[in-house]
């Protein structure tokens, strides 16, 4: 080795000694030119070198920087090799798992998943492979504790040149939302037991009713026939009161039936002609139209799934409210429907009274009137069960008015099957 050294140094001095000799044949005017270019080119070299600091410093600024927004990031970054061991992890996902950082490097990833769940992410890992799209899984981790950890998993193939393939995972946690979701489906549990109750406690109740308020209704008929004019005025006006207050009973108690046979006694689905259903209503409805006068017109309407006596319960009460609604002239009524993406809509539009803005939501709730009966007869029931029968076609209803101006009631039901008319 100290020989090699040598050798290098007794080169070095004869390069030295030629480039001497060859200085000492330079004129002094030259070697001006020289010096000057030479301090030219250290004060350059000196400018390179602070801006190569500047660099630098800025370099391992940003270094810093971006370990700081990888380590502290809101979500957890996992990266894996081809073998599915844990490269390296930020201190979020870390900490996600109450792990130390160097206890999760070196582990098999799905080492870190709750077995029941392991299938769903080599199933999700398999198609990342296969597509090279990114995929996403929601899946469970373990803590150092054993108990799970609810995450959704956004797994990519991570930049890289050359070398062996890595896979990067992002690491979200949902564990606030999964208890949100659980709970909220408990909830819609309780709110759809809930219903089911409420619909049989009404059909049983107005069923039962049925039978005492009948014989209630017989014997007030029966006094209104043996007694009227028989007796003084006021004999008279409650016998006449018992009647009517028997009457509307009866009449809200078979709405009330109605109301509750939409859910518990409404037959399977089937291809309905919507032509058919409006032909159904305007034939129960015969009487009424004739005597008011009402022209009902039509457009070409098609043919979907769903319960055909209900949907003509649905024209009939909404063609009959606009038939009642209608002080001015004849009712004119305009039924049609139109295909928008995944629905159709249908509208039924009346010149009838209208209805003020604040009311187009309530109208639909049951028992809820906006007239009094003297001005209107009703129970308050048949809009809600026109709602009732829309959501249970998947559908939703709502009407646009305004107060003189008639209004136009519109519902929608799925195209949950293409049928052509």
């Amino acid at each position: 080795m100290s020989d090699e050294i040598s050798d290098l140094r007794l080169r070095a001095e004869e390069m030295l000694q030629k480039q001497l000799e060859t200085l000492d044949k330079i004129q002094p005017a030259d070697v001006q030119r020289l010096v000057h270019e030479l301090r030219v080119h250290q004060i350059e070299l000196e400018m390179q070198n602070d801006e190569l600091r500047r660099t630098q410093q800025e370099l391992e600024a940003s270094r810093e920087k971006y370990f700081d927004f990888y380590d502290l990031a809101p979500v957890g970054y996992v990266f894996i090799n081809e073998k599915g061991i844990v490269l390296d992890s930020n201190l979020t996902a870390a900490s996600m798992l109450s792990q130390e950082r160097s206890y999760l490097v070196g582990q098999p990833f799905t080492r870190l998943i709750f077995r029941e769940d392991q299938n769903i992410y080599y199933r999700c890992h398999k198609k990342l492979v296969e597509t090279r799209e990114n995929q996403i899984c929601r899946i469970r981790m373990l803590k150092k504790d054993g108990n799970p950890l609810w995450v959704r998993i956004n797994i990519g193939i991570a930049q890289s040149i050359g070398g062996p393939t890595k896979f990067r995972a992002v690491i979200i946690d949902i564990s606030e939302r999964k208890q949100v979701d659980e709970k909220l489906s408990q909830v819609m549990e309780e709110l759809t037991r809930s219903n089911e109750e409420l619909e049989k406690f009404a059909y049983v109740a107005s069923h039962d009713l049925q039978e005492p308020l009948r014989m209630v209704s017989n014997f007030a008929r029966l006094l209104e026939n043996r007694y009227k004019g028989k007796l003084d005025q006021d004999a008279d006006d409650f016998i006449n009161f018992a009647v009517e207050g028997a009457n509307r009973m009866q009449r809200l108690i078979t709405d009330l039936l109605a109301y509750s046979r939409v859910g518990r006694r409404g037959n399977e689905f089937k291809e309905v002609s919507y032509e058919a259903a409006l032909d159904h209503a305007l034939s129960n409805l015969k009487a009424v139209v004739e005597q008011s006068g009402a022209v009902v017109t039509r457009e070409p309407l098609p043919v979907v799934m769903g319960d055909e006596s209900q949907l003509a319960q649905l024209f009939q009460n909404l063609i009959g409210n606009a038939v009642k609604f209608c002080k001015d002239g004849p009712p004119l009524i305009h039924v049609s429907s139109e295909r928008r993406g995944n629905e159709w809509v249908f509208s039924v539009h009346d010149n009838g009274i209208g209805i003020a803005p604040e009311y187009c939501e309530r109208i639909f709730l049951i028992f809820q009137r906006l007239h009094g009966r003297q001005e209107y007869p009703g129970t308050g029931i048949g809009l809600a069960i026109c709602r009732k029968v829309v959501e249970r076609h998947g559908g939703r209803i709502w009407v646009e008015s305004a107060p003189g101006s008639g209004s136009t009631f519109y519902f929608t039901i799925p195209v949950k099957k293409e049928i052509k008319p």
